[in-house]
């Protein structure tokens, strides 16, 4: 079988580069499609994403509002705390001399006396002189001991006791220095 083109090549290589403008035309247009594609899709997301922060923003001014009144709140609850702290610090020894009298008559047995009772007070610290009389001396140990094993008191020091005869018998007089911790 015998082929014979009758199409003249002039006119092939015309259908030849028509097709291939077809080609590139095609390949521009998928590819102009696809970039066209691509930015809708950004610039959707983009829209979207503006959308949430506007959003976001509006909700923001709403909690910015409460943030503040949290704040005013804090400030009000620190001034408050501030006048507590100085009504505190004004009663904190203003009945120190009250409970130092209680804790010190606290355990005195009846048979002893004081006849001086000298303090200085130095911030919720009481250092005090005492001079004790006892008829008794098992109740002048029995207080002393008493003292140094007490939680409020620290540093008893005894001094130099002198023993006397009078109408009651024996009668003890001891100088003491305490230091009292108001708690």
């Amino acid at each position: 079988m015998i082929k014979i083109n009758l199409i003249p090549p002039e006119y092939i290589a015309q259908i030849d580069r028509k097709v291939l403008i077809a080609k590139v035309v095609l390949g521009v247009v998928v590819f102009a499609a696809s970039v066209l594609m691509v930015s809708l899709w950004h610039i959707g997301r983009s829209k979207s994403l503006e959308s949430n922060l506007a959003d976001l923003q509006q909700q923001m001014q709403v909690l910015q509002k409460d943030v503040d009144k949290v704040k005013e709140i804090e400030k009000q609850i620190a001034e408050v705390q501030k006048y507590l702290n100085s009504i505190n610090s004004i009663n904190k020894n203003r009945f120190i001399y009250t409970k130092f009298m209680q804790d010190l008559v606290a355990d005195l047995p009846g048979t002893m006396w004081f006849t001086l009772v000298n303090t200085t007070l130095s911030g919720s610290t009481l250092k005090v002189t005492l001079a004790v009389n006892s008829n008794s001396a098992y109740d002048l140990a029995y207080w002393i001991n008493s003292l140094e094993l007490s939680d409020s008191y620290a540093d008893v020091t005894v001094g130099a006791i002198n023993v006397s005869e009078g109408e009651m018998g024996k009668r003890f007089t001891v100088p003491l220095t305490v230091t009292y911790n108001y708690k």
